[in-house]
């Protein structure tokens, strides 16, 4: 049963990444991150990334890939979409000194990313629910 479970989840994994490749280009911002933080459950650390909502096939924001610049450092976020009209930014969640990615707005897209099990247990720790740190490009 477990080896069915995780032959399933392989080929899951696999389907996305090809989806991926599929998808055409999408929706990309290139900015300067400060300070390491945790995208979904990956810790990066600070520098230089490129992030891209996916399209095509896909729902726009849907899926968004993080790569540092170099082309390193690759991670995919399943999100929840939505519009924003501000400009294109990161919001980051911050308890104490780690940072965790909320939300990605690109050219009026916006991308929700669902709160990793390190984060919940920080945010119970604290009595208010921390603060708020965006980072928009110019």
């Amino acid at each position: 049963m477990r080896n069915n479970l995780v032959i399933l989840s392989l080929a899951a994994l696999c389907t996305l990444f090809a989806g991926l490749g599929f998808a055409g280009a999408g929706t990309t911002m290139r900015i300067s991150v400060p300070f390491d933080f945790y995208a979904g459950t990956r810790h990066l650390a600070a520098g230089d990334y490129v992030f891209e909502m996916g399209s095509g096939l896909a729902q726009p924001a849907s899926v968004v890939t993080v790569r540092q610049k170099e082309g390193t450092g690759l991670c995919v976020l399943l999100t929840q979409t939505g519009t924003d009209a501000d400009s294109t930014k990161l919001v980051f969640n911050k308890y104490g000194d780690k940072h965790f990615l909320s939300s990605i707005s690109i050219q009026g897209l916006k991308a929700g990313i669902q709160m990793a099990k390190l984060e919940k247990e920080l945010r119970a720790q604290v009595e208010k629910d921390g603060n708020v740190v965006i980072i928009a490009q110019k």
